[in-house]
């Protein structure tokens, strides 16, 4: 029987009828063959409908467009049945966008936007046309093509900052290879800075939801560091701190998880600003998963509350090209002019024999102009002093047509910042109506700190992160489950996810447990030892893009579905097509549901 085109594979390739069963112990993982189709239609379709009966019906198309950080009752939520009568969040629907702009996207569900999203084709064919036409010499020389890759490097600058809502006026953009090299380039100034203190550190404050790059600044501070183990303890901090620490200090948290996709508070800024014993605390704001998906005016709009050094990653909101940058604070970027180390067109003049001393670029900027503030010739950014060596002004290049390309196909981050909410929320509701046949107990663990935050745009990203359990409520190992998605040509992550203090925090380890793994030869990675114990070490990550469509989301449902749900009789299965999880939700009117999700059904396949 002929399946409804939403469940088409993407790639236009059959998926394959064989499917397997993971059954783990230990360490060992086996893969049991077993016959499944793909069921008529997808889940999503069936619950969706499902869930309808006891919700209110989707807004009608003249709704106004919600805020982007609308709570979760007033966001739309999608299904395949009312997919085309909701507002499009874009001028023109994702789907026509992803036919002219992604056909690269067409082989397979590609559901890992938080490593990086996908880059349109405009981006590329626009970049080389320049490259093709142009020529562009380094910006350290003085040659005419250099001339030209310079103001065109200033160009995107400006144009990157104001894509972000950062006013040039009073932030300055560091171009670097991605967000870890920006954490880095701050983390060495304060350790250089901090030679110059009586104890010889700086105090440094993380939060557990930190990157694995944010965590490694603890080892420059020469051990004066703490990792805030919950939103309270950060909060009694910057209440009540302590007297005796107000030396040089940094506090770095993210904007959002990198594991769970939830957000944390902007509002710390502030009140670290305003705290008098803190006033030699700096703040270093990861947005890298956060600007992804949201926009970021909030975050720049008001210069007392911004952070003083925000780093990004490009390539995670555009796909190409691979570039990260630091957006500094001017009023606090003086300090970065303060590190030792000095790299090739950073410096105005280098003496090596006879004594050793060098001229800032960066220094003498902060000390020569106001707030950093460029000159009416580009010249005089804090940039110049922190750019190490030749810039990637090829890549620069690149950056100024995809956000072009950008604007021109999804029209802001608003209206992504509504799409991938309005997805990731219908995600989440599916995931959770799975349910094991047998005895109904949930096939997905999902890991969130509380309930209904997908849709909020203030308290949750386009991020789902998960584990799947058996009947028994035994753990499929995460890397099974992620081998066993990438045969079937969905593509999502699975592990520790680069956030130590998340995962062991979602997964409500003890210190004690941890070390446990460790010994047992545990480490990061897809060749580490997935479940210990029975308790999982890691967990398997979703999260969804600016391009990202109902099929997908659809498609990626019906493959949990039909890989981990336990089968039920053979007879029982064949009388009816509605899917074992819903037969197995415990409900009085279950009678009424089922004839309910039958009808859908029904209409969804003559559709299709």
């Amino acid at each position: 029987m002929n399946r409804p085109s939403f469940l088409t594979r993407l790639s236009g390739r059959e998926h394959k009828e064989k499917s397997a069963a993971v059954v783990q112990s230990g360490s060992d993982v086996n893969l049991v063959p077993k016959r499944r189709l793909w069921r008529q239609s997808s889940l999503a379709s069936l619950s969706s409908a499902f869930q309808g009966l006891q919700s209110p019906p989707p807004s009608p198309p003249s709704t106004p467009r919600p805020s982007p950080n609308s709570s979760p009752e007033t966001l739309p939520t999608p299904s395949p049945e009312n997919q085309t009568s909701l507002p499009s969040c874009y001028e023109r629907p994702v789907e026509v966008i992803r036919e002219e702009q992604y056909p690269h996207m067409n082989n397979g569900v590609y559901m890992d936007h938080s490593g990086t999203t996908i880059y349109a084709r405009a981006t590329v064919e626009r970049f080389a046309q320049k490259m093709c036409s142009n020529l562009y010499g380094n910006p350290h020389s003085a040659s005419e093509p250099a001339k030209i890759s310079g103001l065109m490097v200033d160009d995107i600058r400006e144009k990157a900052l104001r894509f972000f809502g950062a006013d040039p006026r009073h932030f300055d953009l560091v171009f670097v290879y991605n967000a870890t090299a920006a954490i880095k380039l701050v983390a060495d100034a304060f350790r250089d800075l901090s030679e110059q203190t009586r104890s010889g550190s700086f105090w440094y404050g993380y939060h557990r939801d930190s990157h694995t790059s944010l965590v490694g600044v603890r080892e420059l501070a020469n051990g004066e560091h703490r990792c805030f183990g919950s939103d309270a303890e950060v909060e009694a901090w910057l209440d009540n701190p302590d007297p005796r620490r107000s030396g040089l200090a940094l506090f770095a948290f993210p904007g959002q998880s990198n594991l769970t996709g939830r957000r944390l508070p902007l509002s710390w800024v502030r009140k670290l600003r305003a705290s008098k014993p803190l006033r030699n605390t700096y703040s270093l704001f990861d947005a890298a998963a956060l600007a992804m998906t949201s926009p970021m005016a909030h975050v720049f709009g008001d210069v007392d509350a911004a952070p003083d050094f925000t780093c990004v990653s490009l390539y995670k909101i555009f796909g190409f090209p691979d570039l990260g940058g630091l957006i500094v604070r001017k009023e606090s970027g003086h300090i970065l002019t303060l590190r030792k180390y000095f790299g090739g067109g950073t410096v105005s003049l280098v003496s090596t024999i006879g004594s050793a001393w060098h001229m800032s670029k960066g220094l003498d900027t902060a000390h020569a102009v106001p707030n950093g503030e460029n000159d009416e010739h580009g010249h005089g950014g804090l940039h110049e002093g922190l750019e190490d060596g030749t810039l990637p002004f090829h890549s620069i290049l690149a950056l100024g047509e995809a956000i072009d390309v950008h604007r021109e196909l999804f029209g802001s981050m608003d209206n992504i910042a509504r799409h991938t909410l309005r997805l990731s929320r219908y995600l989440h509701d599916v995931m959770v109506s799975l349910r094991h046949p047998a005895n109904g107990r949930p096939l997905c663990k999902i890991y969130t700190e509380e309930e209904g935050v997908y849709g909020d745009g203030t308290k949750q990203g386009a991020t789902v992160a998960f584990n799947v359990l058996r009947a028994d409520r035994t753990y499929v190992s995460y890397a099974a489950l992620e081998k066993l998605a990438n045969d079937a040509g969905i593509y999502v992550r699975s592990g520790g996810i680069c956030c130590p203090g998340g995962v062991f925090t979602a997964l409500q380890y003890e210190p004690w447990q941890l070390n446990r793994a460790r010994s047992a030869g545990h480490h990061c990675g897809s060749d580490g030892l997935s479940v210990i114990n029975e308790l999982p070490t890691g967990v398997v990550r979703a999260s969804l893009g600016a391009m990202s469509t109902i099929k997908e989301v659809d498609a990626f449902v019906s493959f949990l579905r039909d890989t981990f749900i336990e089968e039920i009789d053979t007879r029982s299965r064949e009388k009816s097509s509605i899917s074992p999880a819903l037969v197995s939700v415990p409900d009085p009117n279950l009678e009424h549901h089922l004839s309910t999700c039958e009808s859908v059904q029904q209409q969804l396949v003559a559709s299709g």
